[in-house]
C-alpha cells in the first residue's frame, strides 16, 4: 500500500526539482485541471519568531504576487500547511535551469549571453522596482534559464528568518546589506553586478564560502577594492568592464540609481562579432542550454580564452624556408662566410622553393663549390678524367673553415658584451630596489618613532561583519622590522615591515546563535582580534545564543617586500582601513615620498590619494 501524496492546499506534491537554504521546491499538480505548479516549502528552523516570521513572508509574497512580467515568475497562490505550519508558495512551472546550474557547467559564459542575461533580468527588476518590490537575495540560483535563452527570476522580496541572519552563499550581497542595512533598488543593482562579474571571469568579484571563509567574504564586499573583470579576463570589453565597475560601487550614489538604467546601459553595448553567426543582445541564443556538453562552435555559450588559429602547414614550410635563408644568407655580410680565398664571391644556396631538384640544406666541407656564372671549369690535373668530379682544394677548406672560426668568434664576443650589459644592468635594478627599501625603512622608523610619542587619535572606525563598530581607537605602539637578502647581497634589504597596535576605552559586545557563533569565532582569530564568549540560556536552560566580548583593538601592519629576481615589490596592508589584508604595488621611484605619506595618511584614517598613486594586485583565481 503507497502514502497518498502530501497535499498543501489543492495542491498535491510529486517529486523535489530544487532545494535551497530557505527550503525545498516540489512539482505539484492543482486538483480539478492537472495543471502542473512549482510549490516551495519554507523552512521555519531557522527563525528566531516563527509566527512573525510567516507573517512577514505572507505579506512579502502577496505584495510580490502582484508583479506580472514575462522575466518574473509568476505567483499563483500562497498558504499555510494545516498539519504541521509550514508557509508555501505555488508558482508557475518553468522548464528551465538556474545560472547556478550554467556557472557550474560552463564557467565563462560568451559576452553576447551575458548582456541578454543581464538586460532581462535588469528589465524584471526595473519593473518589480517601480511597483515598490525589492529583491533584496539576488544570487546565481534565482534566475532560472530555459532553452532559448529566456530568463525568470525567483525569490523576490523574502524576509529573512532572523534579524542578523546572513544567508550561507553572501558572495552577491550589496556592501550596505553586510553592514546590517535594509536594501534598495541600488543593492539589487550591485547584486546583479556581481552576476555579470561572474559571468564574466569565471569567479565571483568577492570570493565564496566555498574557496576562503564567509568573514573575507563579507570584508571583501564592504571594504576591499573591487577587481575589473578584465583583470582576471583581458579579451573582456571595455564597455562591459566600464558597466560592471559601476554597478559594483561600493558607495550606492555612485552606482546605477536604478535598474531600468542599467538595462539602458546594457542596450547600448556593442559588440565586436566574433564569428559569422553572431547572437543579438535583445534575441535569445538559438542553441538550446539543454545540451551544454557541446562547447565549441560559434554558437557555443562556452567563450573560454581568445583562440589563435595555428598556422597553415604552408605557411609553416615557408617560415622554415625562410629561417634556412637567413642562415645560409648570414655568410654574405662581410666578412663572409661565402667568400673564396682568391676574393670572388660564391652563389648562395638557393630557396628551397626555387631548387629544381632536392639537395642537402647546407654544404658541407666535401661538397663540391659551386661555380659563379661565366666561370670557367677548372682544368683536369693529376690524371683525372675530364668531367670526372674535382675535389676541393686546401685552400678553399682552410678559407671556410676560417670564415666559419671567425664568425663563431665573433658571436661569441658579441654575446659576452651583451651578457656584460645584462649583468649590468640587472645590478643597477638590484641596488635600485635596495635603495628603494632603505628609502621606506627610513621613513617609517621615523615615522613610527613619532607617533608612539604623539599617539594619536585615529580618524576611522572599524566595522566588524556588520554586527557592530570599533570606534575610538588611539596609537598605542609600534615596531619597524628588516629582514637581508641573504649570503649573496647581505648589504641589501629584501623586506621592510611596520605593526602597530591601536587600542580604544569600550568593549564590544554582540550575539550570535550557536550556528553562526563557529564562523564568527573563526573571523576574530583571523583578524587578530582578542575576545571572550559565554552562553546564554532561556529559562529552560538551553542554549540560546553564544555571547561575545570582543577587545577594542586592531593590530594592523604595513609590509614592502622586494623580488630580485623579478626586479619586482609587493606591499602588504593588513587592518590598515579595514580587516582583512590587500596587496598593492607601490609606484614608480619618480614618486619619491609622496605615495609614502598618502600611505601614512591612509594609516591614520586621514583622507588620502594613496589608491590612485598604487595599483591593486588582483589575487589569481584558485
Amino acid at each position: 500500500m503507497t502514502d497518498a501524496p502530501r497535499k498543501m492546499g489543492r495542491y498535491a506534491l510529486g517529486r523535489e526539482i530544487g532545494r535551497g537554504e530557505r527550503g525545498a521546491v516540489f512539482e505539484a499538480t492543482e486538483a480539478g485541471s492537472g495543471r502542473l505548479v512549482a510549490l516551495k516549502l519554507f523552512r521555519t528552523d531557522l527563525a528566531d519568531d516563527v509566527p512573525a516570521y510567516v507573517r512577514a513572508l505572507g505579506d512579502r509574497l502577496l505584495h510580490a504576487s502582484q508583479l506580472n512580467h514575462p522575466c518574473i515568475v509568476r505567483i499563483i497562490e500562497q498558504g499555510v500547511s494545516a498539519d504541521d505550519g509550514t508557509p508555501w508558495v505555488a508558482m508557475d512551472r518553468v522548464d528551465a535551469r538556474s545560472l547556478r546550474q550554467l556557472l557550474d557547467a560552463l564557467p565563462r559564459l560568451s559576452f553576447e549571453w551575458v548582456c541578454s542575461i543581464g538586460l532581462q533580468t535588469a528589465d524584471a527588476l526595473a519593473h518589480a522596482h517601480a511597483s515598490g518590490v525589492t529583491h533584496g537575495g539576488l544570487k546565481a540560483s534565482n534566475l532560472l534559464v530555459d532553452g532559448a535563452g529566456h530568463v525568470s527570476v525567483t525569490d523576490f522580496a523574502l524576509p529573512a528568518p532572523a534579524p542578523d541572519a546572513l544567508p550561507a552563499m553572501p558572495q552577491y550581497l550589496s556592501p550596505e546589506q553586510v553592514q546590517g542595512l535594509a536594501p534598495d533598488a541600488r543593492s539589487d543593482v550591485f547584486s546583479l553586478g556581481a552576476l555579470l562579474f561572474e559571468m564574466l571571469a569565471g569567479r565571483p568579484p568577492f570570493g565564496s564560502p566555498l574557496t576562503g571563509t564567509l568573514s573575507s567574504v563579507l570584508e571583501n564586499i564592504a571594504h576591499v577594492p573591487t577587481p575589473t573583470p578584465s583583470a582576471i579576463d583581458p579579451d573582456v570589453p571595455a564597455e562591459l568592464d566600464l558597466l560592471v565597475m559601476k554597478a559594483l560601487a561600493k558607495s550606492p550614489v555612485d552606482r546605477f540609481q536604478t535598474a531600468a538604467e542599467l538595462a539602458d546601459a546594457l542596450r547600448w553595448i556593442r559588440l565586436e562579432p566574433v564569428a559569422a553567426t553572431v547572437l543579438k543582445v535583445t534575441e535569445p541564443p538559438p542553441r538550446a542550454i539543454e545540451s551544454p556538453e557541446v562547447v565549441d562552435g560559434p554558437e557555443s555559450l562556452r567563450r573560454g580564452q581568445s583562440q589563435k588559429p595555428a598556422l597553415p602547414v604552408d605557411d609553416v614550410l615557408a617560415a622554415l624556408a625562410a629561417d634556412i635563408d637567413a642562415f645560409s644568407a648570414r655568410g654574405s655580410a662581410p666578412p663572409s662566410i661565402g667568400v673564396a680565398s682568391n676574393g670572388a664571391t660564391q652563389t648562395r644556396l638557393k630557396p628551397l622553393r626555387e631548387q629544381a631538384a632536392p639537395g642537402p640544406a647546407f654544404p658541407t666541407l666535401h661538397d663540391e663549390p659551386e661555380v659563379t656564372a661565366g666561370a670557367a671549369a677548372p682544368a683536369a690535373s693529376n690524371g683525372a678524367e675530364p668531367g670526372a668530379p674535382m675535389p676541393a682544394p686546401a685552400s678553399a677548406a682552410s678559407s671556410l673553415l676560417a670564415d666559419l672560426a671567425g664568425e663563431a668568434q665573433r658571436i661569441r664576443a658579441h654575446n659576452a658584451q651583451m651578457q656584460r650589459g645584462e649583468r649590468a644592468v640587472r645590478t643597477e635594478a638590484e641596488q635600485a630596489l635596495a635603495t628603494r627599501l632603505v628609502l621606506v625603512r627610513d621613513y617609517l622608523t621615523q615615522f613610527a618613532g613619532q607617533l608612539n610619542v604623539i599617539k594619536p587619535q585615529i580618524a576611522r572606525d572599524y566595522p566588524l561583519l556588520g554586527m557592530g563598530v570599533l570606534r575610538g581607537l588611539a596609537w598605542q605602539a609600534s615596531d619597524v622590522n628588516t629582514r637581508n637578502r641573504g649570503p649573496e647581497a647581505p648589504d641589501q634589504l629584501a623586506r621592510v615591515s611596520l605593526a602597530w597596535l591601536l587600542r580604544g576605552q569600550a568593549l564590544m559586545r554582540c550575539e550570535r546563535e550557536p550556528q553562526a557563533a563557529s564562523a564568527l569565532r573563526v573571523a576574530l582569530r583571523e583578524h587578530g582580534l582578542r575576545f571572550e564568549e559565554q552562553a546564554s540560556r532561556d529559562e529552560q536552560n538551553r542554549l540560546r545564543a553564544q555571547v561575545f566580548d570582543i577587545a577594542p583593538e586592531v593590530r594592523g601592519r604595513v609590509e614592502l617586500n622586494a623580488d630580485y629576481t623579478r626586479l619586482t615589490l609587493r606591499l602588504t596592508l593588513q587592518n590598515v582601513e579595514r580587516f582583512g589584508i590587500v596587496d598593492y604595488q607601490p609606484p614608480a621611484e619618480d614618486n619619491g615620498t609622496e605615495w609614502l605619506d598618502e600611505l601614512a595618511k591612509l594609516m591614520l584614517g586621514q583622507p588620502s590619494r594613496f589608491a590612485a598613486l598604487a595599483r591593486l594586485i588582483v589575487p589569481t583565481p584558485q
